[in-house]
């Protein structure tokens, strides 16, 4: 292909030929990302949420708190399908690469979407930790009853910690496992502290605006005087540099 005049249009870039380029990136390990990173699938239990030997859980949410509540309410519908106390569980922050994608944080629709994602994930849980408490405690399901993560029946009993802690469980997300009826709801639908409002309070909640990166800069639109700046994009003329020439570590 000849070369093109450095001043070519895109549109004569495209008329002129095509090229597909692929670039990757080796990290100084040695180790790509996709090797190291956990395997985020919506349809594995493992991602939604993990079991700790010493009785709790971490749940893995894919919305983010923007002050709706929803990083206890999720927490609540969790705990409630497990049978948990809501002090025995907890959100680990969310991110890219271990949190599953629930979809964009809008319009109040985390707990009536994303909700009944982890309720199903739940569900599919305490099915799970049942069957396998079945079989350590000799007691039929239906004769079990589930207190606060712990498992009684016969006159026996075994936590989920002991049960799982700690390690997957291994499990399709089937959507088939049972939930509880909302009539036997003890959490969800009562009134809890948010966990957000302390650190709030405090003035100690990282919001996004807090974020920093070497050499970062913050960008400000300067828009030109009067309603026209909101019509028509005007052409800039100037820049105005001597305007903020004053202003250290601020560029034009």
């Amino acid at each position: 292909m000849d070369a093109l005049p450095v001043s070519a249009q895109r549109r004569t870039l495209l008329k002129t030929g095509g090229a597909m380029i692929v670039a990757i990136g080796i990290p100084a390990t040695g180790q790509t990302q996709a090797a190291t990173a956990p395997q985020v699938d919506p349809k594995r239990l493992d991602s939604w949420l993990a079991i700790h030997q010493d009785n709790t859980a971490t749940v893995y949410l894919g919305k983010v708190e923007l002050g709706q509540g929803s990083s206890t309410t999720m927490l609540q519908i969790v705990a409630e399908e497990l049978d948990f106390g809501l002090s025995q569980v907890t959100a680990a922050q969310v991110d890219t690469v271990r949190s599953v994608n629930q979809g964009a944080t809008v319009s109040s629709s985390s707990v009536e979407r994303a909700g009944v994602q982890l309720r199903n994930a739940a569900g599919e849980a305490r099915h799970e930790l049942l069957r396998r408490a079945t079989g350590q405690l000799g007691t039929p399901v239906e004769q079990l009853t589930v207190d606060g993560g712990r498992v009684i029946g016969g006159g026996r009993m075994v936590t989920y910690g002991a049960l799982v802690g700690d390690r997957p469980f291994q499990l399709a997300v089937t959507g088939a496992a049972p939930v509880k009826d909302p009539p036997s709801y003890r959490l969800v639908g009562t009134k809890v502290p948010r966990r957000d409002i302390p650190a709030k309070v405090a003035g100690s909640y990282r919001y996004v605006q807090h974020a920093t990166m070497p050499g970062m800069l913050h960008g400000r639109v300067v828009r030109p005087r009067g309603q026209g700046a909101y019509g028509p994009v005007p052409k800039v003329l100037a820049g105005g540099e001597s305007s903020i020439r004053h202003l250290t570590q601020v560029r034009l």
